[in-house]
């Protein structure tokens, strides 16, 4: 890519940056304008963005349709069984965000 392009546009760092704020629409009009001149001459970015979207559509999608409280019991017996354990932070993360936390 020639140099006027870099005068115009960030680097990728930056435009990794912006990420989350482009997804949620609340880039400003000129921060905005000069991240898609990014993404149109760095394909890396485009991809980057395609798989940072995907991460976050996951969480999203996990938080509102958290797995039943059955599938996890018999997701840990059956882990259990098996004998693979995990730290207890692992084990939080298998645990439904509805439950009280431990005092």
């Amino acid at each position: 890519m020639s140099g006027w392009f870099y005068k115009v546009t960030y680097p990728c760092e930056k435009v990794r940056e912006f990420m989350y704020d482009y997804l949620d629409d609340s880039l400003p009009t000129i921060t905005s304008i000069r991240f898609h001149l990014h993404l149109n001459g760095c394909v890396q970015c485009r991809e980057y963005l395609f798989l940072y979207k995907k991460a976050a559509d996951a969480k999203s999608f996990r938080k509102e349709n958290p797995a039943p409280e059955e599938f996890l019991a018999s997701t840990l017996e059956f882990l259990e069984k098996e004998g693979i354990t995990g730290s207890e932070d692992d084990a939080a993360d298998w645990e439904p965000e509805t439950k009280e936390p431990a005092p």
